[in-house]
Parts: C-alpha cells; structure tokens; sequence
C-alpha cells in the first residue's frame, strides 16, 4: 500500500544522520516515485504525497534535533526549533509560529525550506524575563567558550498564559484626573457647553436673588414669582412648619419608592457571586544548546544536543544530553548515546537575598556551573569507553583460543606446517 511506503519512509527520514537530511529526503524520493517501486501493489506515489509525508517528518525532525534558525542574517542571531519555542495558540494551524525570546520576537518557519518569515513583536511575560535573560546571557558565554558554532536558547513555560497586571489604584486616580481636565478644558474652548465655574455662579446668584425678594426688571417671570410667594407666606411658624413637612412627603412619588423597594428586595436576595478559582501559575524554564559539526568530504558528521528544565519551586534541574556521530567512508557505522539525569539543587543558591538583579544572576551562575560539571563529566565518561573500546570491547568479540583450546606457538609455526603436508601424503 502506498501509506505504508510513506509511512516507512518517514521514518527513515526521522532517523536521518546529522547534516544529511537533505540527501536522505531526494534519495527516498526516488525511490517512491519509481514506478518499479510499486509494481507489487499496482498503485503509484505522487509528488504532492511525498511533500506531505515529508512535512510531518520534517516537523519532528527539527523539534527533537533542535535545528537552529536566523531570523535576521545580518544580525547572526539564531534561535533554536523545539517543543518550548512553539506559541501555544498556533498549535493547530497549519503554519506554526516560534518564538524568539531575546530578540522578543516571533515568525513562522517553514520546515521544508529551515526558513523564518512573518516576523512579529513577541509580548514579555514580565514575571519570567528577568531569570529568564540571565539564564541566556550566562547560557551564551558558557556555549561560547565550549562550542565552536554552538547555539542555544532560553524558554519561560507556563502553565497559565501570561497576563498584564492591572493598573494600581494610584494610577487609576491620576488617569481620571488627567481625564477630568482634559474635559474641562474642551468645556472651556467651547462656548457652546457652560462650564461648571459659571453654572455655579449662576446658582448663587439666583438664591441671593431668591433670598432679598427683588425681581430683575428685564425678566418679567422672576418678579411675578417673587409675588407670588410673597402672598403664600405664613404668619405661624408652627402653620409654615407643618406645610413644610406636607411638602416634602408629597416631594416622593409613590413609583419611585416602590422602585427602590423592588431594588433593596433584589438586593437581598440576589447572592454574592463567587470570585472564580485561578489556578495557580508556575513557571518552568527550558533552556538547549546544540553543537553541529559536519564534514561530509570527509565522511563524517556529528550533533551534540543538551536538553535541561530548571523548576525553581521544586528546585530540581533535569537533564538530557544526546550524541549522534555517522562515519561512512567505506561503510556506515553510527554512534547514539544519550545521558538523562536530575539534579536537587541547593536551596541556599535559590535564596532571594539581595536586589532581584542579584539573585537572578546569582541563580543563572549556580545553574551554569552545575551545567558545566555536568557535561565534563560526561565528556569525559565517553572518551574512557572509546579507549577500553580497542582494548577490551573489540578484543571480547574475537574467539580466545582455537578449536584445540592451545595457544598458537607462533615460533613453530613452521612445523605445523610441516606437519600438515606429511599428514596429507
């Protein structure tokens, strides 16, 4: 079947030496697209299956091989394709996004071509950047000083989105005040809309207008009103009381106090609604670093990939180191190895004391180092197997002692031939 041929050859492609992706993918296309390929099924491969099939692979081959990308040539700034760098909301898009954290930037890549396009401004999840820019400055200089074309790069992952804190109460009030006087001096431009300085002015002058009982000559309403209540003027304080308390208790209509009824009843029994359950956010750091060196004129190409996620809360730091080297001059010998390890970290280290700038970098240093231990270690683990390998290894595979069970007297050897010839005739 034509899947089975694809999925066969996906495979294949996954396992693809280091450098060597290129030359495995146009090799394994030949082959689909030969028409003798699939003279047993009768059924035949095109191209655009190929490309699909290809896609998928070429996807897990960069995330798990953690390929390098420039999103800037000029700048030789490269950030690595893996699980960490991929923008959680173009998971189910076709094209994925990646980001880049110390350029704060994000783009899509191409897996097909290795290339980065659409290139947008990446939002600072402002609770992470500060251990996550000093893990990658000292991360940088460590990669530097041990890898010759080495890259690496630092991710913060959470388990809750990152979300802009709300503005204080400080500058809420500052906002409204800069808003009330933004109003006010529009109000002032306009002479259409009375500001409320003369809306005031003009109330006073009314009441003091109201309280000496003198009507404006030119207003003809005022001075009849003025009359008016001359004429309703109580003699009997107790009378002009009593007509008050009348006035005001007629003032309320009977609408508006059943309305407010209705409201503190409502009140009453609506209940308190109940603030949701945030989850608590805990942030992870993911930080690799990769070591590429191909010489394939001389038949030959390797890949050094270290993995780690540091949990502060925890204060653990877990570790992955893999090794690929292909050699295939007159042959095709290849070396996997792979060293995962967790470390406990020292809880004095991740003390908070000092300014956060301090700490921070205090931290990234400790890490670093315990990296850097790490990874000697191992260096040095795999150059001893290679020297018990001529010594030991490839000595146990060969056979001890001849069907006899007796050592060879090589000094004799001539006898034993001798001795073979007489035996013959």
């Amino acid at each position: 079947m034509p899947s089975d041929r694809l999925s066969a050859a996906a495979r294949l492609l996954v396992q693809a030496p280091p450098g060597q992706v290129s030359q495995v993918y146009h090799d394994l296309r030949g082959i689909l697209l030969d028409p003798e390929a699939g003279a047993d099924d009768g059924q035949t491969i095109d191209d655009a299956q190929i490309k699909h099939m290809a896609l998928v692979a070429l996807e897990e081959y960069n995330t798990s091989q953690l390929i390098p990308v420039a999103i800037d040539e000029a700048a030789k700034d490269h950030v690595i394709i893996c699980q960490a760098a991929q923008i959680p909301s173009s998971t189910d898009t076709a094209t994925k996004r990646y980001a880049h954290p110390r350029a704060k930037k994000s783009f899509a890549f191409d897996h097909m071509a290795r290339t980065a396009s659409d290139i947008q401004d990446l939002p600072v999840d402002e609770d992470a950047e500060p251990l996550r820019a000093a893990l990658d400055a000292a991360l940088q200089n460590y990669v530097a000083d041990r890898y010759n074309s080495g890259v690496s790069s630092v991710f913060a992952v959470s388990n809750v989105p990152y979300k802009p804190a709300a503005p204080t109460a400080a500058a809420s009030s500052d906002a409204q005040q800069q808003q009330h006087e933004e109003a006010a001096k529009v109000d002032a431009e306009d002479p259409a809309v009375p500001t409320a300085a003369a809306a005031a002015n003009e109330d006073a002058e009314t009441e003091g207008a109201e309280k000496k009982g003198d009507g404006s000559p030119n207003q003809e309403g005022d001075a009849t009103a003025a009359d008016d209540d001359g004429d309703n003027v109580k003699d009997d304080p107790v009378e002009a009381a009593a007509a008050s308390e009348a006035v005001s208790s007629d003032s309320t209509s009977p609408t508006a106090a059943a309305a407010e009824e209705a409201r503190d009843a409502s009140e009453q029994q609506q209940p308190q609604e109940q603030e949701p359950e945030t989850t608590p956010r805990q942030i992870k750091y993911t930080f690799h670093h990769v070591g590429n060196k191909y010489h394939l004129s001389n038949f030959w190409s390797g890949r050094w990939r270290a993995s780690y996620t540091l949990d502060v809360e925890a204060a653990t730091l877990t570790s992955s180191l893999q090794v690929q080297v292909h050699y295939f001059e007159n042959g095709n010998v290849q070396l996997n190895a792979s060293k995962p390890k967790t470390f406990h970290l020292d809880q004095s280290s991740l003390a908070g004391e000092g300014s956060e700038s301090e700490h921070v970098k205090r931290v990234a240093e400790h890490v670093v180092k315990l990296v850097e231990r790490h990874e000697d270690d191992y260096q040095s683990l795999l150059e001893e197997t290679y020297e018990d390998l001529g010594e030991k290894a490839f000595k146990a595979l060969r056979r001890q002692l001849p069907l006899t069970k007796n050592k060879i007297d090589w000094n004799q050897l001539m006898n034993y031939r001798l001795g073979a010839e007489l035996a013959r005739q």
